[in-house]
């Protein structure tokens, strides 16, 4: 049974492929130069702005994986450095299905959350994605599609490599904080900890882009909008089969109380208590002493 599992199921799971797979992914994105002020002060230490402040939005569907699931995602991310390696930096990834939310929160800490609403649509020459949580669309992509994408605009996806059948393919590197606030609310229950992951893209032969909008609004729960469009440099659409590679952690967070304020954005109570009138006046310092005080008790 799934409360305790006997020895020979515990082997059967150590025995997976630790490669997460994805295949016939259905993928909009938008690629765009954003404010550089604005990336210096969204990136948490130790990872530092890259040269060019560039960042990228996708809506996917997820049609087929080797974990059981489909579902569809869309997805906000910063480049960013790690010592002298690119990566890209997530900073909002609503999805569809629980289970996906909890294995890519819990394993690689992306901040994924429910959304009630994404779809990703294409009628002749014509794409679009949406991704509508807590009443807002948060994201929006259009494109009209004219030319085949070259070589060369893949390199703005990642360098290109060879997957583990020896295919050629596009590495992207991602950046992730993993962390868990403490039971009592007084900060982390450990150091946050730095995650690098690899994820292998390998185009078909029929991605295409051409003309497009990406419109990107915030919520008290959702503030995609922080984010500004300064220049719309690509709009793609295609297939892909994808590998996810196991992470591994190259850094713990120095300062966990410096990194706190990076740490919020992945819960909707921050953003609602942020934004209410019941949280306007604060707690006076001596009368939040005598509270804690007496929470001992119990």
């Amino acid at each position: 049974m799934l409360y305790s599992l006997n020895r020979s199921q515990l082997k059967r799971l150590r025995q997976r492929d630790p490669v997460f797979e994805f295949r016939n992914v259905e993928m909009l994105s938008a690629l765009f130069r954003t404010d550089p002020d604005v990336v210096q002060a969204i990136l948490p230490k130790p990872l530092v702005p890259a040269e060019e402040p560039l960042a990228q939005a996708f809506v996917a569907r997820y049609p087929e994986t080797n974990f059981g699931l489909s579902y569809c995602e869309g997805a906000l991310f910063l480049q960013a450095m790690y010592k002298d390696e690119p990566g890209w930096y997530c900073l909002a990834m609503p999805v569809d299905n629980d289970m996906a939310l909890v294995g890519g929160r819990e394993q690689f800490g992306y901040p994924k959350k429910i959304a009630e609403e994404i779809t990703l649509e294409r009628t002749d020459n014509q794409v679009m994605g949406r991704v509508i949580r807590r009443g807002v669309e948060v994201l929006h992509i259009e494109a009209e599609l004219s030319e085949v994408v070259s070589a060369t605009a893949l390199d703005a996806v990642g360098p290109e490599v060879e997957d583990l059948q020896g295919r050629p393919c596009r590495k992207v590197v991602v950046f992730q904080f993993k962390f868990f606030p403490s039971p009592d609310g007084g900060g982390f229950d450990y150091r946050p900890r730095l995650m690098r992951e690899a994820v292998l893209f390998r185009p078909r032969d029929d991605l295409r882009s051409g003309a497009g909008k990406l419109e990107m609004v915030s919520s008290p729960y959702d503030p995609l909008g922080d984010i500004p469009v300064r220049d719309l440099l690509n709009v793609s659409y295609g297939t892909w089969d994808n590998d996810m590679l196991p992470g591994r952690v190259v850094a713990r967070v120095r300062n966990p109380l410096g990194f706190a304020r990076h740490a919020m954005f992945k819960q909707d109570y921050v953003g609602w208590a942020l934004d209410s009138d019941e949280f306007a006046a604060p707690v006076e310092r001596r009368e939040r002493r005598r509270r804690r005080k007496a929470l001992k008790r119990y």
